[in-house]
This record gives C-alpha cells, structure tokens and sequence, in this order.
C-alpha cells in the first residue's frame, strides 16, 4: 500500500498496526508540505532540505513510524523522500544541481532523524518517485536531455 504525503504530526499506529494485521506492507510518502508549502520551504533555502525534512521526518519517526523498542513499525517497508520532484525543483537544464541538492540534503536530514532519534533494527529503503513520460517532447526533464 502506498501512501502520499502525511502530517508528521499526526499519529499512524493504528493505520500502521491495522495495515500489518491484514498483511499489507507500506511504502509511505513525505508531504510536499517541506519542500514546497511551508515557511522557510526548500525552494526558499536554496533547494536545501537538510532542516525541513530532518524536522518532518523526526516527527513521522515520534508519531508512529518507531516503535517502543526503537525500531520501524514492521508495516513499514519503504519511505518515498519526495514524488514527482521533476514537477518541484526547477525546470531547466542548468538547474539539475538543483534536484541533486535537494534529494541528497533531504536524505541527509532523514538520516540524521533517524540517528537522533536512535533507530535500530532494519531500516526501510528511501527512494524517490519519479514520474516516467513516453517521449522527449513532453517530459519536463526533456530539457536536461543530454546534459
């Protein structure tokens, strides 16, 4: 089951608990909230993530992504860092630093979440969502083409 975005202030036990009773595990999704919404955004920081993204994510790992014993609720399989970033960051080809920033910053905040927050155990996989487009004209990475 795949989730899209989430409020990390919200509580997911019992979403998680109850995906893991029926056997579903959850590939669970950041908000777009850090990277495009909020104060003090992402896009406002140069397409550093590393604050807002280790911020959001200690609160997804205190409402339910860890349990007692400091591990991922056993539901949890991947985390999505960001989906469809090639419709967030900007859109031209001497831009793509951009997008590497932001993706590897983001990273480096939800690492540094988890460390702080002394996760042990397997750690889920992050991965990033992207969108795929059949041809060249019509992607808005068509720009950054043979970059």
């Amino acid at each position: 089951m795949r989730l899209y975005g989430n409020d990390p202030e919200a509580d997911k036990r019992a979403f998680l608990d109850e995906a893991h009773k029926e056997g579903l595990e959850v590939i669970m999704g950041m908000s777009d909230y850090p990277y495009r919404q909020m104060t003090g955004n992402c896009q406002t920081t140069k397409y550093n993530c590393y604050k807002q993204l280790k911020e959001a994510y200690a609160g997804n790992l205190r409402n339910g992504l860890l349990g007692s014993n400091n591990q991922y609720h056993a539901a949890i399989r991947k985390v999505i860092v960001m989906n469809e970033p090639e419709l967030k960051m900007p859109n031209r080809k001497s831009a793509m630093k951009f997008f590497v920033k932001a993706m590897l910053s983001a990273i480096d905040g939800m690492i540094d979440a988890e460390k702080e927050a002394g996760v042990t155990g397997t750690l889920p996989m992050f991965t990033v969502g992207v969108r795929g487009c059949p041809c060249a004209t019509c992607s808005p990475w068509a720009p950054w083409r043979g970059a």
